[in-house]
């Protein structure tokens, strides 16, 4: 099954995705460098619509013009309009007008808003915050993602799990409008099975959020009808030195078992 490749990373994270494709970089270039980077991958044979519905972006590749490079493959852009998160994980978003008419007026088919859920405390925030933009986003004729996070690390992931399902199912009585939700992979296997039946939602997709490859689509596995959006899963061992074709093989091997993981 299809998923969304998530290729969004800022200037604050940038860094530590160059050092990790094994690329050298300083403050002046990195942005050059992760552009060629995800244009790479996006250019790669198995990068298709066959594969991948859609791909989340970061401003900075927008203007570079990535989302003729995906609309010409058949694949669907996403916006990220937040600037990182909150110290208590709310969203930093400067100017959602603005974000919002850029999105429209740069062919985007959707938006996408990452929030940090740290606590049980700060959820209900979180969650106020997210479907108010979402609200907003899709009565200008956007498709926003809703993107509450769980750190894969949490001491109380689990139960912050169970909390999070609810407190989403309660948001989504009260939104008008429709979403895609992006949660981290649940410990508790098919937990958000509500919340992809819910009639507001287009698709429930998990978020790598650390775990390698193998590990992120194994717990996707578990979750019936839960589609991916992965962003370290889909470019790990991709490496700058890597001839064209060694890039190829790598990128097409992790496409494979994140196309096969979603397909349950």
């Amino acid at each position: 099954m299809k998923f969304i490749a998530a290729m969004d990373h800022s200037g604050g994270s940038t860094g530590g995705v160059l050092e990790r494709y094994g690329q050298d970089y300083t403050e002046d270039n990195k942005m050059d460098l992760v552009h060629k980077m995800r244009l790479r991958m996006i250019n790669s044979p198995d990068f298709i619509h066959k594969n991948i519905w859609a791909a989340i972006l970061y401003k900075d590749s927008v203007d570079r013009g990535a989302v003729k490079e995906l609309n010409a493959k058949g694949i669907e852009a996403f916006l990220k309009i937040d600037s990182g998160c909150e110290d208590d994980g709310t969203l930093k978003v400067f100017n959602l007008d603005e974000m919002i008419m850029y999105a429209l007026t740069h062919n985007c088919y959707g938006t996408k808003m990452r929030s940090i859920v740290k606590t049980e405390q700060i959820l209900k925030t979180v969650l106020d915050q997210q479907f108010e933009y979402a609200e907003k986003i899709y009565a200008e004729g956007l498709v926003p993602i809703v993107e509450p996070e769980v750190p894969i690390d949490h001491p109380q992931k689990a139960e912050l799990e169970v909390i999070l399902e609810d407190e989403l199912y309660r948001s989504l009585q009260n939104f008008k409008g429709r979403c895609i939700l992006k949660l981290t992979l649940p410990e508790t296997a098919n937990l958000y099975t509500s919340l992809i039946e819910h009639p507001s939602v287009d698709r429930v997709v998990g978020l790598s959020g650390g775990y390698s490859t193998h590990e992120a689509c194994n717990r996707l596995k578990e979750n019936k009808d839960m589609t991916a959006s992965f962003s370290r899963g889909l470019s790990e061992s991709l490496f700058s030195y890597q001839n064209d074709e060694e890039f190829s093989k790598a990128i097409s091997k992790n496409i494979k078992m994140i196309c096969e993981a979603s397909s349950t």
